[in-house]
Parts: C-alpha cells; structure tokens; sequence
C-alpha cells in the first residue's frame, strides 16, 4: 500500500524534473556550441558553385524578393519574413502588498515566403518556413501602457543561410523555375535564417547557447541544493556541512 504524499515528496519530485530539464539544456547548449564554432571555421559557399554542393550549405548575400513579399501589420513594410508582438504594461500586487510590473504580451506572431538570396556569382532560393529566423527590431511604437515591435528581413537586406540544399520538387513553396532551394533538412545542423552576416549568425548561436547552459547548470544546482537541504543525511554521507 502507497503511503499518503508529503510535501517533501513533491518537492523532490519537483526538483527531479527541474534537475532533467537541467541536464537536457546544459547538453543542448554543449552542442549548440560546438555547431558554432563548426560556423565560425567555416565559410560560405559562393552562390554560383551551389551546385557543386551536397547536403549542408552555407551562403551569404542579399535577400530579394522571389514570387511576392508581404505588409508588415504594424510598420506596413513590404517583408519577406517578419515577427511581431503587442505587449500591454501592467501593474500587479504581488504577496507582499508591493506593486510590480510587468509587459503582458496581448498578441504576437510570425510569418515568411520564400525569397532569393543573391551574390556576385547568382542566386538561390530559400524557403525560410521552418527555419530558426534571426531578424532585427526594425519597428517599434509605444503610445500610453501599449508597445509595439517588429522584427522582419526585407528585400535588399544582407542575410546568412545554414541549411539542406534540396530539390525544387520537394518543396511545398512556389519556387518558380529554380531547381534546387536552402530548406530544412535531417542532413542540414539546424536550419537558420539570420539578418545579417555570418558574425551575426555566431554571435546569436553563441548567446543562445551559452544561455541554455548557464540556466541549465542553475536548475542542476538548485536540486543539489534542495536535495541537501532536505536531506540531511545525504549531506552528513557526502561530509558537507553548513547548508
């Protein structure tokens, strides 16, 4: 027969979980590091020889519109990937009697098209659908307790692409008469779109990656920390004292 459930039963089972999700975000930020430096050693492809190239790609260039562009819903720039959000500033107690505010996010939202990326030496086409975008705050308007941002790629700006070179047969996108487009794909590191050059692209990679390690470490930490001060016989065992 299972006993009744303690409060220090569901705090342990608390801080297992944290401890897991801890583990798993120190070992993603690990490999998030080490595909930023396999981006950092290496450079891009130029356009023109894409089709010397399997697999993984790189390039770099300027993004141009391919079939259409969209309107931005707040700036109404012509766009070829954009995000945005609508956050409302708020007031709350919190428990003890002291005001606290905060950004309540009241809308938010992304879209992209296809678009070309071109060099001196061509063009290809990407279909940014599935990628991690990395975009610019190229809009943003407070009035009152209300703020608005976006975030976009536009055509003319310089953007840099990591993803699979595949065949325009397998896209789902309008890709006019091209034969190969940058998507995602199993043989591709994580598919990405960045606003700008590659030191953009590594220093975004970088920051997120150093971030999930740092987080992850803490939440490890606190459930060693909870664990030896909830137990005090693990710690007494392990001869640490004064927790």
């Amino acid at each position: 027969m299972i006993g009744p459930v303690t409060e220090e039963m569901l705090v342990l089972a608390g801080g297992v979980a944290a401890a897991v999700i801890g583990v798993y975000l120190v070992v993603w930020g690990v490999n998030g590091l080490r595909r930023t430096i396999a981006v950092w050693k290496s450079d891009p492809t130029p356009i023109g020889e894409a089709h010397l190239i399997d697999g993984t790609i790189e390039v770099e260039g300027t993004a141009e519109e391919l079939s259409r562009t969209l309107r931005s819903p707040y700036d109404g720039a012509r766009s070829l990937a954009y995000s945005y959000s609508k956050k409302r500033k708020e007031r709350e107690r919190n428990e003890d009697g002291e005001y606290e505010t905060e950004w309540r996010t009241l809308e938010s939202g992304s879209e992209s098209v296809p678009f070309l990326v071109a060099d001196d030496t061509g063009s290809i086409p990407v279909d940014p659908a599935a990628a991690t975008l990395g975009m610019d705050n190229e809009y943003s308007d407070r009035t009152g307790d209300i703020k608005k941002t976006e975030s976009r790629i536009d055509p003319g700006d310089g953007v840099h692409v990591i993803g699979q070179k595949r065949s325009a047969n397998e896209a789902d996108a309008d890709l006019d008469d091209h034969r190969t487009y940058i998507g995602d794909g199993e043989e591709a590191p994580p598919f990405r779109v960045t606003d700008g050059g590659e030191l953009e692209t590594v220093a975004r990679m970088f920051g997120r990656s150093l971030g999930s390690i740092f987080l992850g470490a803490g939440l490890v930490a606190g459930f060693g920390y909870l664990l030896l001060t909830s137990f005090p016989g693990i710690a007494a065992a392990l001869g640490v004292s004064g927790i």
